[in-house]
């Protein structure tokens, strides 16, 4: 039985070319930084990889998990645990590097790291079923299986969260109740973020940042072009914790939300979706499938013609094979590198603006910065407090790149030159090059 990746798996070969090193090298030749720097930049500091033996209603299961720490120059190691069946070391270091660019954008006193745990729990249930160790429904047993996972993830890394030299949080396939099994093992309201409401050191309006972030860069964009929210049209693909709340904000604001997919199905109506209404009906039917509005697929949301397309599902979904379909003036990229590298140059020819995750979604780390600072120090903010820092940080990351764009560079090419620069000046300044 095949639950879990193989360690050969996990580890592949070679590091495959990446979106975030082939933005970063070409950023450090517009900076004049030297290749070498560049290079040690681009390489993560450290990797940790864990069999986890998670004993799962009553049998063993050899899990596959890692941990890459990638630059920790501006502050402790940040980036979430992501659970899934196509986890593996090189998405994992991706997706760490990305965070120490989020963050040092964001300009919060923390570094990038990122957690991978590579199991498929679909495939796990099919076989407990069958062997009649579970007879339940499969949401049950992913909350026992997630539950015994990250105990013994905590357990054996404990130690690297207690220290406060990564600091985790929850991604893809994890959420508070995951983060709780680390607190519960640290001890420690300073050791994850994301914690539940109620969790000592949990932060109001933690769940929704990361959506709220997305909503507000696409106000600010929209403020900047012209349109008024009644007259703006927006597509999401995702409609998960950030899809949700981002189209929840930008529907109260009377933007038209034109399109809606998920895992289970799509939604179309081209003089707006109800999304209250669609809130309703996911809370029971545990997706978009089956409201009461035109069905539509991923592909043809991609083609839609509107002002803005949300990809905030999972990444790589628009590649060089269908930027060309595009219908979307603006693309908000509210799940980690949803564009590849071939897709930014071919939307870029097309005039097409990419709003990039380092700056779009960098809600969640902002808010995840203030819950790890308030555990520090024991102070107490506010939902508003917590939106309030969102939006500041968001804007003051656009002002640091407009003498940039001004100069002809794209919003994406800005973002990581204004990366890439404080994280190298903050590691020459420490002698880490």
């Amino acid at each position: 039985m095949k639950v879990g990746n193989k360690l050969e798996e996990y580890v592949r070969s070679k590091e495959p070319v990446t979106r975030s090193a082939q933005l970063l090298v070409e950023s450090g030749k517009r900076l004049k930084i030297s290749e070498d720097a560049i290079q040690e930049i681009i390489k993560p500091s450290a990797v940790h990889i864990q069999r986890l033996p998670v004993s799962i209603l009553g049998e063993v299961i050899n899990i596959i998990s890692g941990i890459v720490l990638h630059d920790r120059a501006r502050g402790p190691y940040k980036g979430g645990i992501r659970l899934a069946a196509d986890v593996d070391l090189w998405e994992t270091t991706e997706l760490a590097r990305l965070m120490t660019l989020k963050t040092a954008l964001a300009d919060v006193e923390l570094g990038g790291g990122k957690s991978g745990i590579s199991v498929d729990l679909r495939s796990l249930y099919a076989h407990m079923v069958k062997a009649k160790r579970f007879g339940g429904e499969y949401r049950e047993f992913e909350r026992i299986a997630k539950a015994d996972i990250m105990t013994e993830f905590a357990h054996h890394f404990g130690q690297l969260f207690a220290s406060h030299e990564y600091v985790p949080a929850p991604d893809m396939g994890t959420g508070g109740a995951e983060m709780v099994r680390i607190y519960n093992e640290t001890k420690d309201p300073a050791s994850v973020t994301g914690k539940p409401d109620g969790i000592e050191g949990w932060l109001p309006g933690r769940a929704e940042a990361t959506g709220y972030g997305v909503y507000h860069v696409i106000m600010r964009d929209m403020e900047r072009r012209g349109i008024a929210p009644e007259q703006c049209t927006v597509a999401i693909q995702g409609f998960g914790k950030v899809g949700s709340y981002a189209a929840r904000f930008l529907f109260e604001e009377g933007v038209r939300m034109v399109g809606v997919t998920d895992i289970s199905g799509g939604a179309h109506e081209p003089g707006g979706i109800d999304i209250e209404a669609l809130d309703r009906h996911c809370k029971t039917a545990a997706g978009v499938g089956g409201f009461t509005a035109k069905k539509i697929s991923n592909d043809a949301l991609f083609r839609l013609k509107c002002d803005y397309l949300i990809p905030a599902a999972s990444g790589h979904v628009i590649t060089g094979e269908n930027a060309n379909t595009i219908g979307a003036g603006c693309i908000v990229e509210a799940a980690n590198m949803p564009v590849t590298y071939d897709a930014m140059k071919i939307l870029q020819g097309k005039g097409v603006t990419i709003l990039p995750d380092s700056y779009a979604n960098a809600g969640g780390v902002i808010a995840s910065n203030l819950e790890y600072r308030q555990a520090l120090g024991g102070l107490k903010f506010t939902r508003e407090q917590t939106l309030v820092e969102v939006r500041d940080r968001l804007d003051n990351a656009y002002t640091a790149c407009e003498s940039l764009i001004a100069r002809g560079r794209t919003l994406t090419e800005a973002t990581t030159d204004v990366a890439l620069m404080r994280v190298y000046e903050t590691m020459v300044n420490r002698s880490l090059l």
